[in-house]
């Protein structure tokens, strides 16, 4: 895959590919973007060997990895729900919709090819907003 992309977060290793189309006023907004797992990546190691998935707890993370891209500090307090609908697989295009809400709330949609792959309602507690990280 030929794309300008960079490495996202220690943790979710996720390619994100430019644009970042972040509308964040204070602490409220919206990041949309696209990732995508390289095959190499550690979490489709074990998971499963020879049906390699994106575990779960990776979609989370890619969307706290997102955020903190934008803001100072952003730590999970909850997961108010995750729906896995469909697996993310190798060197597939991830489609990043996040809404930031005042309270901490995020609403997040995972997609791969127009469909869902993952829903998320978040909560976090995030410090500094947009122009205030270091």
């Amino acid at each position: 895959m030929k794309v300008d992309k960079y490495i996202l977060g220690a943790c979710s290793g996720a390619h994100i590919m430019p644009p970042v189309t972040a509308m964040i006023s204070g602490r409220t907004g919206s990041v949309s973007t696209r990732a995508c797992f390289p095959a190499e990546h550690t979490g489709f190691q074990g998971h499963f060997p020879g049906n390699a998935l994106l575990p779960g707890f990776l979609h989370i993370e890619l969307v706290l990895d997102i955020l903190r891209d934008h803001f100072k500090e952003v730590e999970l307090t909850a997961v108010q729900s995750a729906k896995y609908i469909l697996p993310i697989l190798p060197d597939q295009i991830v489609d990043v919709n996040i809404n930031i809400a005042l309270d901490g709330g995020i609403a997040a949609q995972l997609q791969v090819a127009g469909v869902a792959v993952s829903v998320l309602a978040l909560t976090v507690s995030v410090a500094g907003g947009p122009d205030q990280k270091s």
